[in-house]
């Protein structure tokens, strides 16, 4: 007579999530007992026949109709049979740790690579048993926390870094930023990982990014540093300093309406000294003035228009303005890099020269140094 086994899983560790059990004759009647937090799956030949939700069972033909009939036809009706019997855990575990460290992504702004370190942690749970073991277990005997970290490792980081990066790019934020955006990037990787977790039956839970650091002595971070703290001064200074430009016209221009209309307006079309689009509009207005009160100048040919005018920041100190002609040379020269910080007059804020378009181009001209003979 065929012995009688209990067939059950006394599940010990949360870090488990799938257990085979280790004896593969089954015998009819046999009591197969699975908790509220497990599924049972039996195979045969790798394939799967029947699958137990939470209770207590007692095998038969009723609730092993498919093994049943394969069983049947090998054995001739016999009660003992060969199946595999395998546990899955649907207990969630959180706590996983996940870093990343030596990630290269590029500075939105600076167009400048960065190494980038991040860690935090994840948790998963089972939702689909079959395909967990079909496209993840495999014929493996088991599945713990560890072979889950090891096997999707590279899925993390992958999606982390490419993560950051667009997110710098899209919302226009620097490194030095980027610590008050976990939360968002947090949500943002985990959509990003559900897709890939979905394809084994797993589900991600409560992925988080809790901190994002960086190699102080990476040449690349110190540049983009250097650029955030420079770019915050100019800011701080051009608005000053053009603002005070715009003053100091104002007030000459105010003091002499006669020679000064006409002597501001020879200004304007000559290289704008700063002026920007408010001094543009009072000239304007003045010069209109003064042509209605003398009608003889009408027929007199107009300025040429305004041309662009530029500040340039070197070594730390504000110079110019400079017309795009004179430019051009300190380009070609070198006295202009693509990080060196320019304002346009008339302009809002301080940007590197290759984010200005009418200076970028210039960059392109010039020709790569000669080869050595």
């Amino acid at each position: 007579m065929a012995t009688l086994q209990p067939i059950y899983w006394e599940q010990r560790s949360a870090d488990s999530f799938v257990y085979k059990f280790p004896n593969d004759n089954i015998t009819m009647g046999s009591v197969l007992t699975v908790n509220d937090s497990q599924e049972a799956y039996f195979y045969k030949n790798g394939t799967l026949y029947d699958k137990f939700g939470a209770g207590r069972h007692v095998l038969s033909s009723a609730n092993l109709p498919l093994l049943q009939r394969i069983v049947n036809s090998v054995s001739g009706g016999d009660t003992t049979f060969k199946a595999t019997v395998l546990f899955v855990s649907k207990l969630a575990k959180r706590n996983i740790l996940w870093g990343a460290g030596g990630m290269r992504i590029i500075d939105p702004y600076f167009e400048i690579p960065i190494k980038v370190s991040a860690r935090g942690q994840y948790g998963i749970q089972i939702k689909d048993g079959g395909l967990f073991i079909l496209k993840f277990v495999g014929t493996q005997a088991g599945a713990n926390k560890d072979l889950i970290y090891e096997q999707f490792r590279a899925d993390v980081v992958e999606a982390t870094k490419v993560t950051i990066a667009r997110f710098m790019k899209e919302k226009g934020i620097n490194i030095n930023e980027l610590g008050t955006e976990y939360k968002n990037l947090s949500a943002a990787v985990s959509a990003e990982l559900q897709n890939t977790f979905n394809e084994y039956g797993i589900e991600l839970l409560n992925y988080n990014i809790e901190d994002i650091s960086f190699n102080e002595n990476d040449p690349g971070y110190k540049t983009v540093m250097e650029g955030i703290a420079e770019r915050s001064r100019l800011n701080k200074l051009g608005v000053n300093y053009v603002q005070q430009k715009q003053l100091d016209i104002s007030q000459t221009m105010a003091g002499n309406q006669g020679a000064g209309v006409f002597m501001g307006a020879g200004m304007g079309a000559g290289v704008g000294l700063g002026v920007g689009q408010q001094m543009g509009q009072q000239m304007g207005q003045m010069f209109g003035q003064t042509m209605q009160n003398n009608p003889a100048t009408q027929s007199q040919t107009p300025p040429p228009p305004t041309m662009p005018s530029f500040y340039v920041a070197k070594d730390g100190q504000t110079t110019g303005p400079f017309r795009l002609d004179a430019i051009h040379r300190m380009v070609a020269g070198g006295e202009i890099a693509a990080t060196t910080y320019v304002y346009k007059v008339g302009g809002t804020a301080w940007v590197a020269a290759n984010r200005e378009p009418e200076i970028a181009q210039m960059f392109s001209m010039i020709p790569p140094p000669p080869p050595q003979m």
